[in-house]
């Protein structure tokens, strides 16, 4: 994933949730900041595919803490229908990334069926050159 989407996915989602970067990441526990904290690490983890210690690094949390939000997010946005309109709306801005996140996931697959490709033909021409040593050694 390609850290310009995901700090503009973060700056966007701080924008849209009226909260400094810098404080949405910050050691405070206010519950408010905890709930958005846990959507966003849930998002991060689950729509754009970052590990946990990814996620706790930009998060400055541990991976552990990036763990307790996914296990506990869903169970809250089920009981707490302010949390289902923050999923919500932070669902509507992940969509507007996603045709970003996707068509750069495209070129990176077939760069890696590119790579895998070009491995495959530089083993066979390695093969080759053995062969015609071998063949000009026992000539």
């Amino acid at each position: 994933m390609n850290k310009y989407y995901i700090n503009k996915f973060i700056n966007e989602y701080c924008k849209q949730e009226d909260v400094d970067r810098k404080i949405l990441f910050s050691k405070c526990r206010d519950r408010d900041l905890v709930e958005r904290r846990m959507i966003l690490g849930f998002f991060l983890r689950n729509r754009m595919k970052l590990t946990w210690s990814e996620i706790g690094r930009i998060m400055n949390r541990t991976h552990a803490s990036i763990i307790h939000y996914e296990k506990n997010i869903e169970d809250l946005i089920g009981v707490y229908p302010h949390l289902q309109r923050k999923f919500k709306s932070t669902m509507e801005l992940f969509k507007s990334y996603k045709g970003l996140i996707e068509s750069e996931t495209d070129i990176y697959s077939q760069l890696l069926l590119d790579n895998n490709m070009l491995k495959e033909k530089i083993e066979q021409n390695e093969k080759l050159i053995k062969q015609l040593i071998n063949l000009e050694e026992n000539d």
